[in-house]
């Protein structure tokens, strides 16, 4: 694997990321939705979860959650 694409807590943007999950949990919590760790891993509303919720954090970096969805048709 390219080094330079690997995020880790050497990476520059690692704690930027850190806080912008974080912040992304507390908002979802906050808002009576559930988080990946609320669910059973693996299971069907797990994998809902994580998909709505990678489309909070993708929201939360700027990006458009719609664009996902269509490319994930």
């Amino acid at each position: 694997m390219d080094e330079n694409r690997s995020i880790g807590p050497n990476h520059p943007l690692f704690d930027e990321m850190v806080a912008t999950t974080s912040t992304v949990r507390i908002v979802r919590r906050a808002r009576g939705k559930k988080n990946p760790e609320d669910v059973p891993f693996g299971s069907p509303e797990w994998d809902a979860v994580s998909a709505e919720f990678m489309r909070d954090v993708h929201k939360a970096m700027g990006g458009d959650p719609d664009r996902l969805k269509r490319l994930s048709l």
